[in-house]
């Protein structure tokens, strides 16, 4: 519903802000080096339009001109934003991925199986998974603010698809956090958090498991395997490993 609600409201301001505008989509594009120079004034405003849903940004992104001013004003033609160049490149590549690989794929024919931006992007300008984000986090601004970042992405984009906050995002970001062993302490605060928010989620307690024992808290360890396998009770794997570490007390 939240979903809906915030769509409904950017459509209304978006289709606002058309109206107000005093600009045409032109009937011969300029400076057009990757899509067709034939592309009609219809489908340049749907491609652009796409292009702006997909990276969740607005025309200047990648073109020049000033907010708040009317479109006519902008330099569209212009080159001088490396990101439309960025962009550029992306399209090249999205249309080999469509015509050289999936092509390629057996039973692809039978299928309408086409990579467009918002396959990767999914409202964000800079295509990251979220575990990739929270690292970059971490490694510049440490622990604490990972997880407060983690907190305000989830509170902003849950429910839609521009993050996965499922239950193996924050699995995967403790294993990144752990190539380097020293940060051990912070990948154990991850798995906690991803046992705040899914709480009935076996494999938290077995990560934990497993780290308590590579740390030689064999109770601890203990403990965790015990809570993994109430959560998961026909999982045998699990049981032996309890009885392996029960062995050692």
């Amino acid at each position: 519903m939240r979903g809906l609600l915030v769509a409904a409201l950017t459509l209304a301001i978006f289709s606002s802000s058309l109206v107000a505008q005093q600009w045409r989509w032109p009937d011969q594009p300029k400076n057009l080096t990757v899509l067709p120079a034939a592309t009609t004034a219809k489908e340049l405003q749907r491609t652009m339009f796409s292009f702006t849903s997909a990276l969740g940004v607005k025309c200047l992104y990648c073109h020049v001109g000033e907010e708040g001013k009317d479109w006519s004003e902008f330099d569209f033609p212009s080159d001088n934003k490396p990101e439309k160049d960025k962009a550029r490149t992306m399209l090249k590549m999205m249309k080999a991925i469509n015509t050289q690989y999936l092509s390629e794929l057996p039973g692809h024919s039978a299928t309408s199986l086409e990579v467009s931006c918002i396959t990767c992007h999914r409202g964000n300008a800079v295509p990251i998974l979220l575990e990739d984000k929270l690292k970059n986090t971490f490694n510049h601004h440490g622990i604490d603010s990972t997880i407060n970042q983690y907190r305000a992405l989830r509170e902003q984009f849950y429910g839609g698809f521009t993050f996965n906050f499922k239950e193996g995002t924050l699995l995967r970001l403790a294993d990144k956090i752990m190539e380097d062993t020293t940060k051990t302490s912070a990948a154990i605060q991850v798995l906690n958090l991803n046992i705040e928010m899914y709480p009935a989620f076996a494999f938290s307690y077995v990560h934990l498991a497993s780290i308590y024992e590579d740390q030689g808290k064999v109770e601890a360890a203990i403990e965790n395997y015990q809570q993994a396998i109430k959560l998961n009770p026909k999982d045998e794997r699990l049981k032996k490993q309890l009885e392996r570490l029960q062995g050692k007390k």
